[in-house]
């Protein structure tokens, strides 16, 4: 296969945002690519302990999910599925922060909330 001789212009954006839940700082980090997007959700320790992908549903069915790598009945999966679904591409989404019921839905909110506020980011 010939080597393009063109400068091929990068198709991957980044966009870091943070939000403090309780006493802690949850970060997120997104990389956007052609027809699909990474959504990396951690703290300082930026840790990658899993990862899941999603695919969204056709002509009305539901959409997929599986899990890569680690817990296979984590938030990153859940997540996956859903925000495919919603964004309609696939969605990678690395969960790497403490699931609970105090802290999960304050992380959820705030991702949904960036979604909402700058679509063009996802």
């Amino acid at each position: 296969m010939p080597v393009p001789s063109e400068d091929v212009p990068c198709s991957l954006t980044t966009h870091n945002f943070s939000t403090q839940i309780i006493d802690k700082t949850v970060l997120f980090q997104v990389l956007q690519m052609n027809g699909q997007v990474y959504i990396w959700i951690g703290d300082e320790s930026a840790s990658l302990s899993n990862l899941s992908v999603g695919i969204p549903g056709v002509q009305g069915q539901n959409g997929a999910a599986t899990c890569i790598f680690g817990s296979s009945g984590d938030q990153s999966r859940e997540l996956s599925e859903k925000l495919s679904s919603r964004l309609k591409k696939q969605v990678w989404v690395s969960f790497n922060t403490t699931d609970d019921i105090l802290t999960t839905p304050g992380i959820i909110q705030a991702l949904i909330d960036e979604i909402r506020q700058k679509p063009d980011k996802f």
